[in-house]
C-alpha cells in the first residue's frame, strides 16, 4: 500500500531533509507534490487529496495553521514540524498525529509516520466495511437507503428523506426531511459518487444538494437554490454547468 503525501516547508534545505527521509525510511510514502506558500498548499491539498501532510508551521506568507484554516475539508492524517516548541497545543487542535522539532531525529520521524500509517489503514477499513453495508442497504429496490457511518456505528437513512449535505471540517452533516441534522464521521467526498448516481448534485466544495428538494434558484455570477426547508446554499461557478444541466 502506498500513502500519498504532500510536504508543506518553505525552507529549500528542510525540505531536502524531509525529501531524503522519506525516501530512506518511508518508502511507501508517494510524494504526491510539494508547496512552500499559504495559497499554493491549500490549492495542492484540495486537488491531490492526499493521505498524509507533512506540514511545517511556519511558512512564508503565513503559517500552517492557515492552510488548515482555508481547506474546505479534511480528510488526512497531519504531521506537524517546526523549529519551536510553542505551537504544540494548537497543532493537536487541529489533530495533528504527531509533532516534529527541528532537526527531525531518525527515530521521531519514522514514529510518526509509523503511526500515521496504522490510522490510514485502519481508516481504509472503515472505508471498505462503509461501502460494503451502503452496497447491501441499496438492495432494497426503490426503497434506497444510505449507510451513515457515525462515531457510534451506523445510520440507514432512506435517500429521499435527505434535504442536502454539507462538509463541517473532516465530517459531514446530512440535513433531513424531519428536520433531523446527523453527523457522520466521514468526510463529504466519501458520499459524493454514492449521492450523485441518485439525483443528487455537487453544487459547491462544502454542499451537495438532493434535487427532489430544490425550491427555486436565483440567478447570477454563481446562483444559489433554496431547498425545502429554508436552507440557502450557493452554487459554485466552475460547477454551474454541472447543476443547470441535470434539467
Amino acid at each position: 500500500m502506498t500513502i500519498q503525501t504532500i510536504v508543506i516547508e518553505d525552507e529549500e534545505k528542510s525540505m531536502h531533509v524531509i525529501c531524503d527521509l522519506i525516501r530512506q525510511f518511508a518508502a511507501d510514502l508517494a510524494l504526491s507534490g510539494t508547496a512552500d506558500s499559504v495559497e499554493k498548499s491549500v490549492q495542492l491539498i484540495e486537488s491531490q487529496a492526499p493521505q498524509l501532510v507533512i506540514l511545517d508551521i511556519q511558512i512564508a506568507d503565513g503559517s500552517g495553521f492557515d492552510v488548515l484554516r482555508k481547506l474546505s475539508s479534511r480528510n488526512f492524517e497531519l504531521i506537524c514540524i517546526t523549529a519551536y516548541d510553542n505551537y504544540a497545543v494548537e497543532a493537536f487542535r487541529f489533530a495533528a498525529i504527531d509533532y516534529l522539532l527541528k532537526p527531525i531525529g531518525i527515530p521521531e520521524f519514522k514514529e510518526a509516520v509509523d503511526r500515521a500509517r496504522k490510522r490510514i489503514i485502519e481508516k481504509n477499513k472503515q472505508q471498505h466495511m462503509d461501502t460494503l453495508l451502503y452496497n447491501l442497504a441499496l438492495q432494497g429496490g426503490q426503497d434506497r437507503k444510505l449507510c451513515i457511518a457515525t462515531l457510534n456505528g451506523c445510520e440507514f437513512i432512506d435517500l429521499k428523506e435527505i434535504i442536502w449535505c454539507n462538509a463541517e471540517g473532516a465530517y459531514t452533516a446530512f440535513h433531513l426531511a424531519n428536520n433531523v441534522k446527523l453527523i457522520s464521521s466521514r468526510h463529504l467526498g466519501f458520499y459524493e459518487d454514492l449521492l450523485c448516481a441518485n439525483n443528487f448534485c455537487r453544487i459547491h466544495n462544502t454542499s451537495i444538494i438532493n434535487l427532489r428538494f430544490i425550491k427555486s434558484y436565483i440567478k447570477g455570477k454563481n446562483g444559489y437554490v433554496i431547498m425545502a426547508n429554508g436552507a440557502r446554499l450557493e452554487i459554485a461557478q466552475r460547477r454551474k454547468g454541472d447543476f443547470l444541466g441535470r434539467f
